[in-house]
């Protein structure tokens, strides 16, 4: 059975949490003193590899937002979406259809016509959660929902990701990484989102693959503008 809570998010969660988030004083002081003491602007991004979507927001956010002093936090997860909701498969298939559309806006045309499974790509997560943030993770994580989505349909096979984490990535041990994803799942729970892909940006959420404008937008409003 549902709880209120599970209710609440599908009926007025998003609206409630968008229409709280614009409060933006707090964000300015904070920038202010970001820049002050020399640091950068952040954009905290969950997603999932398997997700069509969630390719688009990485490589969308990933070249809209070069040049900025801005940080791509990324957060990737495996569990995410309401409990037990009854609609997940269908959606699934959905997210298809919309990451083709959106994908067109960057020129890009997206190879995959059917989902894959959260546990086909969990070790994905894991490698990008267990590594440091950085520009060697973006780089990875471009090329691997390039390669994902984008370099064709066939069988996901692991030999060329492993490459890619090669070029990119240090090992980390396996332990650490399925640590981090349960660390990054728990975080977007208690940020607000419930699904993905999901950016959080000094204190409103978006989701990420409809809204990258609005997410440049807000971040020139807090003086992290393109040099």
């Amino acid at each position: 059975m549902s709880s209120i809570g599970d209710l609440l998010k599908r009926r007025v969660g998003p609206g409630v949490v968008v229409a709280l988030s614009r409060v933006s004083w707090p964000a300015r002081l904070d920038a202010a003193r970001r820049r002050r003491r020399g640091g950068r602007g952040e954009v905290e991004l969950f997603f999932a590899f398997d997700d069509p979507c969630s390719a688009v927001a990485v490589i969308d956010l990933s070249a809209r937002l070069a040049g900025r002093e801005v940080q791509i936090l990324l957060r990737p997860v495996v569990e995410r979406g309401i409990p037990d909701d009854p609609a997940v498969e269908q959606k699934r298939r959905y997210a298809i259809d919309d990451a083709r559309r959106l994908a067109r806006r960057t020129g890009l045309v997206l190879a995959r016509t059917e989902p894959l499974a959260a546990e086909q790509t969990r070790f994905l997560a894991e490698w990008a959660a267990g590594a440091p943030q950085g520009p060697a993770l973006e780089r990875f994580c471009v090329a691997a929902m390039r390669l994902l989505w984008f370099g064709g349909q066939g069988p996901l096979e692991r030999g060329p990701l492993e490459e890619l984490r090669g070029e990119h990535l240090a090992a980390a041990p396996a332990a650490s990484g399925a640590q981090a994803v349960a660390a990054n799942e728990r975080l977007m729970r208690r940020r607000g989102p419930y699904d993905v892909p999901a950016a959080w940006v000094h204190g409103r959420w978006y989701f990420a693959h409809d809204r990258p404008a609005q997410i440049a937008e807000w971040l020139d409003e807090l003086g992290w503008r393109a040099g």
